[in-house]
């Protein structure tokens, strides 16, 4: 048999097994476990070793088969869209974050009309720390991290920087800060590198000197984003892969990888390992020119088919008996708050008083023979001249309306494969306008979204078509503020200029 036969049966097999959990889960979670909230960059669908067997994510794998692996974990098309609906819990149509992420020089941040899950944590007693990434808007203290909820942040704001030089890979200037503070001696060191001894030093610390209570930590990891820059000893694992840039990208996630064996490690070290929750998260599609890759998924980064929103997801604990377990429940990016918030201690009433369009999933964690705890996801949600574009999840169907402003959808083969045969694929017009893109799928049957069911099932089209309009009576216009001068000072990227 082939390779690409393997791989493909693999899949075929993985996506044909429904597991349901026995009753030896515990039904009652220890008060206030510690929480590990890891969110990898650009990470698609097919980056992770347990979908791919090209990439060495050895921890990684063994953490997600170990615990629960979301087969359903969506997320938005973009880094700052999804981290605002991580943080907030809320769509980011409603807060007008549902377009770009934010450019480096944008006068703007995320809403500060919302609190954020560590600012909900602080109320629990949990102690809160930020590492990586933030992207959610710097140009005012108001927005820095520290401002919403977290007691530091070790990392940069902006979207995207080399590795080593911590330079805006775009608009140039030096983008590294501690708790607000310019940190120039990260400058030559490897960002990953920098980022798991930072956590090293906070799992330390706390045991030191806060050990009585419970600990929060956002791990945003640089990796995978462009400009890749493994070190060689990273390349040298894939001696066999002949696309340079697939290379470059199977280095840094292994670079990752290994960063988050040391995490754990850390933990266990430390005597926090036992009751502690990790969640694993990409926060988008990957991205074929950066490396990236989705396949079998239709679509990446930027884009609302499958392959730009659903990406690796688990959740692994100690306090999960069982093992081995893979759930295809819906789940979204929005979930997390509010059931983070549940283990935190927040009674229903409280959670329900915020409301979030996230749902509680603790239930559906512990026992996923539960129903699901949620059938519908606003995928996204936008109006471009008075066309609605965006995507809805009911059920098993998913409608897409689509604007190829981002580029039109496809399905890009893994080029470690070296084969380009794909099968094509009809697409359809929104009114006969040629910058969109419609669709309707029966994403439990076709992940791949290649069976346009729109023309067949017109009265499931009409019926999700009016609630997308019926949800578009609260949308909240676009904040993208044009660019301004300002930002960076001396090469330096700074806050206080907007």
């Amino acid at each position: 048999m082939k390779i690409k036969e393997v791989v493909i049966s693999f899949f075929q097999i993985l996506f044909s097994l429904t597991f349901v959990c026995s009753n030896n889960i515990k039904k009652d979670v220890p008060e206030q476990p510690n929480i590990v909230l890891i969110l990898a960059d650009d990470f698609g669908y097919n980056d992770v070793g347990y979908h791919n067997p090209y990439v060495l994510t050895p921890n990684i794998d063994e953490l997600a088969r170990t615990g629960l692996i979301l087969e359903q974990s969506y997320v938005q098309p973009f880094c700052t869209p999804t981290r605002s609906a991580l943080l907030t819990g809320v769509y980011p149509y409603l807060m007008g974050r549902q377009g770009l992420p934010l450019g480096q020089n944008v006068p703007t941040g995320l809403t500060l009309e919302r609190k954020l899950l560590p600012q909900y944590l602080k109320e629990k007693g949990y102690v809160t720390h930020a590492i990586g990434k933030w992207h959610l808007g710097f140009c005012n203290e108001k927005y820095l991290p520290t401002n919403r909820g977290f007691d530091s942040h070790y990392g940069y704001y902006g979207g995207g920087q080399y590795y080593y030089s911590h330079v805006h890979y775009r608009t140039g200037g030096y983008d590294f800060v501690y708790n607000a503070e310019t940190d120039l001696s990260a400058n030559n060191t490897y960002g990953e590198e920098l980022f798991a001894n930072r956590f090293t030093e906070v799992i330390q610390e706390h045991v030191t000197n806060e050990a009585s209570a419970p600990l929060f930590v956002y791990m945003a990891h640089q990796a995978t984003h462009e400009p890749l820059e493994p070190p060689q000893e990273f390349l040298d694992l894939y001696p066999n892969i002949a696309d340079d840039l697939r290379k470059n990208f199977f280095g840094t996630a292994s670079l990752m990888d290994l960063q988050v064996g040391k995490m754990v490690q850390d933990l266990k070290d430390a005597g926090l390992y036992e009751n502690t929750i990790i969640i694993f998260l990409g926060d988008n599609g990957g991205r074929h020119i950066a490396g990236g890759n989705n396949w079998p998924l239709r679509g990446e980064k930027s884009q609302v088919y499958e392959g730009g929103v659903r990406t690796p997801g688990f959740i692994h604990s100690p306090l999960l008996q069982n093992s081995g377990l893979i759930s295809t429940k819906l789940t979204h990016v929005t979930d997390w708050l509010p059931t983070i918030y549940h283990l935190a201690g927040a009674t229903d009433d409280e959670i329900e008083k915020e409301n979030f369009n996230g749902v509680n999933q603790w239930s559906c964690i512990q026992d996923p023979s539960r129903p699901d705890a949620r059938d519908e996801i606003v995928i996204n949600l936008d109006d471009d001249d008075g066309v609605t574009f965006g995507a809805l999840r009911q059920g098993q169907y998913k409608l897409v309306k689509y604007s190829t402003q981002f580029g039109e959808s496809d399905w890009f083969l893994p080029p470690e494969w070296n084969s380009t045969n794909v099968a094509p694929v009809n697409k359809l017009d929104i009114d006969g306008a040629k910058d969109y893109e419609i669709g309707l799928y029966d994403v439990s049957t076709d992940m791949e979204e290649r069976i346009n069911l729109l023309e067949e099932l017109p009265e499931i089209y009409d019926q999700m078509s009016l609630r997308l309009e019926e949800l578009k009576v609260d949308l909240v216009p676009k904040d993208q503020p044009k660019p301004v001068d300002g930002g960076m000072v001396d090469g330096v990227w700074t806050t206080g200029w907007c």
